[in-house]
């Protein structure tokens, strides 16, 4: 009989994973299994089409990365563990875990994709088989990432966090002219993003902060902590890590010599918009705001119908969907609670079980819903933040968004923003857009990989005019 959790498998499985690299016993003789790993190697006769690439550290030691194509390095498995023949790669993250059987002469990995309590069987090939096999799927456009040469200056920048000392690194972009220029810090929703927020194929940031500069303003984007080349620990992390995270970049920008400091905003996307109004409010004042698709509820909420809606949109029953709440309901109570992680995790393991958790991905999924930020998530609520802005603020939600359903969060917006000190708030629906601000036809997250926009051009026009309009220009 099939579970109610079983239908946010298909979205689930676009996430990314958390580093933590194990090391593999002494590499075997040229025709071991061993010898045959590395590179990327895809599933492409699956609907899921993961492609896993896989590297050697300086001490041997066997990674694997989670990637949406063959160009990308991708996000790193939690363990990779090699014995004989036997692969088995592992996400925290996802709770989700590769296992398979390595065949030498075939050059294929057979194994199965478990991930919740939904399993499918994938069939790994070298991505220059797949591709010499005809059996390769062709990797869709990307017509908005820029090429260099830039008609504007880069450079690799870093910064200390306020937070606990970690070294972040960043790009920032900027006009050729000295300035002093607008500028704008970026910040990425939850898991494991770099500075260019990829996401199949799509690098958000990338895109938009190239718009940005090339219409006069300085952008800073950066590596989340513990990801790419920034120090720290993400799973560690709370909330008040990432804020302050982002207010100590605010703080770089604006004592750039080519930045005007009484011009500087912040745009965040998902979880970074929902708290950009905190971090003005409580860390580093900022000249503006611009809050993409930000869940306008508490946290809890937000999350418990979300899983709701994707059963619904998925196919499941009345009943299912129910049964989702009911247990999304018990979850996030306990979540809430003021109790430590080892008590928390004593009472969701039976509610866990109870909703079909598997014995060996159960540890998993308990150490997810325990984690600091996943429990200050739960908790927060952006509200009071919002009712407390003084500045320009400009909120953009995608219509078909099944994340962040407009339907659920513009309408709280609107109301915490009419009751806060500014003069200046929009709040705007652009119909047919998704999550990630990009033209679907329908809520589905499959569409995404095939899909060549990366940001809707009326979200770029959108939001340029406003910040001219908003911020000033000399």
């Amino acid at each position: 009989m099939r579970t109610a959790s079983s239908f946010v498998l298909r979205v689930l499985l676009c996430v990314a994973g958390l580093l933590l690299m194990v090391s593999l016993p002494t590499p075997a003789q040229e025709t071991s299994p061993d010898s045959v790993i590395g590179g990327a190697w895809s599933a492409e006769q699956s609907y899921f089409r993961p492609v896993i690439r896989f590297e050697r550290t300086a001490n041997g030691s066997l990674v694997a990365f989670l990637a949406d194509n063959a160009q990308q390095k991708g996000a790193p498995f939690s363990r990779t563990r090699l014995r004989g023949d036997s692969l088995v790669l592992q996400s925290d993250r996802m709770s989700a875990q590769f296992e398979g059987i390595v065949s030498v002469e075939q050059r294929v990995i057979e194994g199965v994709w478990s991930q919740g309590e939904r399993s499918a069987n994938l069939t790994l090939t070298p991505v220059e088989k797949a591709a010499a096999d005809g059996t390769a799927s062709t990797t869709p456009t990307r017509p908005q990432h820029p090429e260099r040469p830039y008609p504007y200056r880069t450079e690799e920048i870093t910064f200390k966090s306020d937070a606990d000392g970690a070294t972040l690194a960043g790009t920032l972009s900027r006009p050729e002219e000295e300035g002093p220029h607008p500028a704008v810090v970026l910040l990425q929703g939850s898991g494991e993003n770099g500075r260019d927020y990829a996401y199949r194929g799509h690098k958000f940031f990338l895109v938009l902060a190239d718009h940005l500069t090339r219409q006069e303003i300085a952008v800073l984007r950066y590596d989340l902590r513990g990801v790419g080349e920034s120090e720290g620990r993400l799973s560690g992390a709370s909330l008040e890590d990432l804020a302050r995270d982002a207010a100590s970049a605010l703080r770089f920008l604006k004592n750039h010599p080519s930045v005007d400091p009484t011009r500087v905003g912040l745009i965040g996307h998902s979880m970074g918009g929902m708290i950009a109004p905190q971090i003005h409010d409580q860390f580093e004042r900022t000249a503006f705001l611009v809050l993409l698709a930000p869940p306008s509820l508490p946290g809890h909420q937000v999350l418990s119908r979300q899983r709701a809606r994707i059963a619904d949109v998925s196919g499941a029953s009345p009943a299912e969907v129910d049964s989702i709440r009911k247990q999304s309901r018990q979850v996030f109570e306990i979540i809430r609670s003021d109790r430590d992680s080892a008590d928390v995790a004593s009472q969701l393991r039976p509610i866990l079980q109870e909703g079909g958790a598997r014995s060996d991905r159960l540890q998993l999924k308990v150490e997810a819903n325990t984690s600091p930020w996943f429990r200050d998530f739960a908790r927060y609520d952006p509200r009071p933040a919002l009712r407390q802005v003084d500045v320009p603020v400009l909120a953009l939600f995608g219509g078909r968004d099944l994340g962040v359903p407009p339907q659920q969060n513009a309408v709280p917006m609107r109301s915490a923003l009419t009751e806060s000190p500014s003069d200046r708030v929009s709040v705007r629906v652009l119909e047919e857009l998704n999550h990630r601000m990009q033209p679907v036809k329908t809520e589905q997250s499959s569409e995404v990989r095939e899909i060549e926009t990366t940001v809707a051009p009326k979200v770029l026009e959108q939001l340029t005019k406003w910040i001219r309009e908003n911020v000033g220009f000399e």
